[in-house]
């Protein structure tokens, strides 16, 4: 159905749902103002085909009440696998963002090739996992109509300060390195985007056929 060219690329992004309730699942690609919604039951695994130099984020919820499901962002808080296939040095780059805040426990990935595996560098090709959930601040927590908690919002959207958005004086990487909300979802999952400039320890890459999203790890 998808064609190979002679160089590997990806022929769609697995996405798996293994939490113990139902999954709107949001996929939308950089540029567009909207996603697209699919749901995914217990157990259930989508294929998403995507094209070659696809950049994008894909991102889940439990329900749609209180945040929008074919968004994610500031506003709406989620956890997000994050992509940019064929970019530099024909590389595909990958990361988990918590950037906007994060929802639920999330894993990325690669099929990493087998003449590869042996590889020894830390950040080709591998898996990021956020199985246990950072502590959420009391003032950051976002509560449904009901009074349960479903995610948590960044510093950032709470109070719009430049320290914590890395924007005005503050919009640099020398300038904008961490803050306490960062260090503590830092301290949680160390592979994860914390903060704007987090990309020495958070962005990750790749050459293979496909990866895997996995929302609720086991």
């Amino acid at each position: 159905m998808y064609l190979l060219s002679s160089s590997l690329y990806i022929l769609a992004i697995e996405i798996v749902n293994e939490c113990p309730h139902f999954l709107h699942v949001g996929h939308q690609t950089n540029g567009e103002d909207r996603g697209s919604i699919i749901p995914l039951e217990i157990g259930e695994t989508f294929q998403l085909p995507i094209e070659t130099g696809w950049a994008g984020r894909i991102w889940a919820r439990e329900s749609c009440d209180l945040h929008s499901c074919d968004t994610a962002g500031a506003s709406n808080p989620a956890s997000l696998a994050e992509f940019k296939m064929n970019g530099a040095h024909d590389m595909d780059y990958y990361d988990v963002s918590f950037v906007d805040g994060y929802n639920l426990p999330i894993r990325i990935e690669p099929d990493m090739p087998e003449e590869e595996a042996a590889w020894d560098d830390p950040k080709y090709c591998r898996s990021l996992l956020c199985m246990n959930l950072p502590d959420c601040p009391a003032d950051l927590r976002s509560y449904d109509l009901s009074g349960r908690f479903v995610a948590c919002e960044s510093a950032c959207s709470r109070y719009q300060a430049d320290e914590y958005c890395c924007t005005g004086e503050y919009n640099s990487p020398d300038v904008c390195t961490t803050n306490h909300f960062a260090t503590a979802i830092k301290s949680a999952c160390p592979d994860t985007y914390s903060y704007a400039y987090d990309d020495e320890t958070s962005l990750f890459g790749c050459k293979t056929k496909t990866y895997k999203v996995i929302f609720c790890p086991h």
